[in-house]
């Protein structure tokens, strides 16, 4: 006879990440017949935008996006350095299928490597190397078994646990247009040279039914003045935006991410075009919000009857417990030997990549690297560039799943020494950790009907053994806990004496 067992519905998402995926893309470019002919290349910067990202109908993964390249190089005539800017447009799709149900696709790009080579004075080689990290969410739906019906005097043993969802997923995009002010002393701009802004979210909670998200967008900007100098200016600027927060809960965790779709700073504002002491940032940003909660899950992990026999079935579930948010900062100090005298310093860039976790040597690894754009001794304009690993202790046992983000939110403090420039800049790594814990839970089962057999006593003596627990000894003579301290007049189970007899009465 089916034992009849009372459940609970838990809905969910269960986040999963694909393999990542590696593009290359290549493109010979011709300078414009408005650009002076090329003598030395000094740089090559690129940001990377991911316009398109679709699941096909046979599930497998499509990115698009677009590489804004910036080729700093110094004329073959003319005092000043250029800067020669185009597209190249990329497109990756993944030889894997996604499996069914996947919602909230996500894709997180990283620059690898872009490298520019000088064909003639007017022709140019541009490779860009990206790597992919792809992931979304899955909904699960699952029923666990909670209680059992008031008849066949069924045992339980029931267990409860503190689990981490996502309950939900937000994403919105937005236009961001801002003014920077450049300083009124100096030449004003006559070319804006590179411009990269990091955006991260401050703030994040749920109010009413709307999510509302705070941060700041870091803003560095390279120009050159009307007098041929090149000059940096680096600015925050505050932003704020409102989602639907309809059908989430106040008490939720709330975790925001940016991504930026496209970027142009141009010279000149809105109340005047010609102001070069202005420049106008704008900004198309897509906000992607996890909503995750605390929940206290409740199972059956064993039962049985004191009247006849039980045959359970058993099924794995697996939860997320122990999860813990926090950050770990790194002041690094590196040396980038340049093999000439530098004179200045121009603009210093900090990058971090995926962040690579060795439990086993309860170690993170970040893949830092650094550029300078420095004038050396003859003020020719010159650019270095190093790639180095940070390492950085998790102090977490080995069993617990770690993620982690790395970035450098604070300025870079260079200076200058006789073979080359010192950095010193703080890392600031943001460290999520939590176990994937195992259960074996009751599913379902059935009950014979009882059966008469042969007289049993009515009591046993006998020890609980260091490895047994009081369920099992209950479980094996068809008796009951309660009924096992109560005749041995114990409080509780962790309070038997390992030496002690304990009289054991059973049904008959």
């Amino acid at each position: 006879m089916e034992l009849e067992l009372k459940t609970a519905r838990h809905d969910y998402y269960e986040p999963i990440a694909l393999a990542p995926m590696a593009c290359e893309t290549m493109r010979e470019h011709i300078v414009p017949d408005s650009c002076a002919d090329i003598a030395r290349i000094v740089e090559t910067t690129a940001q990377i935008y991911v316009t398109g990202r679709e699941l096909s109908g046979d599930g497998r993964l499509c990115a698009a996006g677009t590489a804004e390249i910036a080729v700093l190089y110094v004329p073959e005539k003319g005092s000043g350095p250029c800067v020669l800017r185009f597209q190249m447009p990329f497109q990756c799709c993944s030889d894997a299928q996604t499996s069914a149900g996947a919602e909230f696709l996500d894709i997180r790009c990283e620059l690898q490597n872009v490298d520019t080579r000088l064909l003639n004075p007017r022709k140019i080689l541009t490779r860009v190397n990206i790597t992919m990290y792809p992931s979304f969410c899955r909904r699960n739906s699952r029923s666990l078994c909670t209680a059992a019906a008031e008849n066949h005097d069924i045992e339980l043993l029931s267990c409860h646990r503190q689990t981490r969802y996502i309950a939900a997923v937000r994403e919105k995009e937005f236009t961001y247009l801002e003014e920077i002010a450049l300083s009124q002393g100096r030449g004003g701009a006559e070319e804006v040279i590179s411009c990269r802004a990091d955006v991260r979210g401050t703030d994040c909670k749920l109010i009413g039914t709307k999510l509302v998200l705070k941060g700041i967008v870091a803003v560095t900007v390279l120009y050159r003045e009307s007098g041929g100098a090149l000059e940096t200016n680096k600015t925050e600027l505050p932003f704020s935006q409102i989602l639907d927060g309809s059908a989430l809960r106040e008490e939720w965790e709330c975790e925001s991410e940016y991504q930026t779709l496209s970027m142009d700073c141009r010279i000149g504002c809105e109340n005047g075009a010609d102001d070069r002491h202005t420049l106008t940032l704008s900004m198309l940003l897509r906000a992607r919000v996890t909503v995750c909660h605390n929940e206290e899950v409740c199972f059956i992990a064993d039962l049985y009857s004191t009247r006849a026999a039980v045959t359970c079935r058993t099924e794995e579930l697996q939860l997320r417990e122990d999860c813990r948010h926090y950050s770990k900062r790194l002041n690094m100090r590196e040396i980038l030997e340049t093999g000439v005298a530098v004179k200045s310093v121009l603009d210093t860039e900090i990058g971090c990549g995926s962040v690579r976790v060795d439990s086993a040597a309860q170690m993170m690894e970040i893949p830092v690297w650094a550029r300078c754009l420095y004038l050396d001794e003859n003020d020719a304009l010159q650019s270095v560039r190093r790639e180095f690993v940070a390492r950085c202790p998790t102090e977490e046992a080995e069993d617990t799943q770690i993620e982690c983000r790395a970035g450098c939110r604070s300025d870079v403090m260079a200076s200058i020494l006789p073979d080359g420039i010192e950095l010193r800049f703080p890392l600031e790594c943001a460290v999520e950790a939590s176990r994937m814990v195992s259960y074996v839970c009751v599913s379902g089962g059935e009950i014979e009907e009882e059966q008469p057999g042969k007289p049993a006593p009515s009591l046993v003596l006998r020890r609980i053994g260091s490895d047994e627990r009081l369920w099992s000894v209950a479980k094996a003579y068809r008796t009951t806990c309660r009924a096992i301290l109560e005749i041995n007049e114990i409080e509780d189970e962790h309070h038997i004496p390992s030496d002690k007899l304990l009289l054991i009465p059973q049904r008959r």
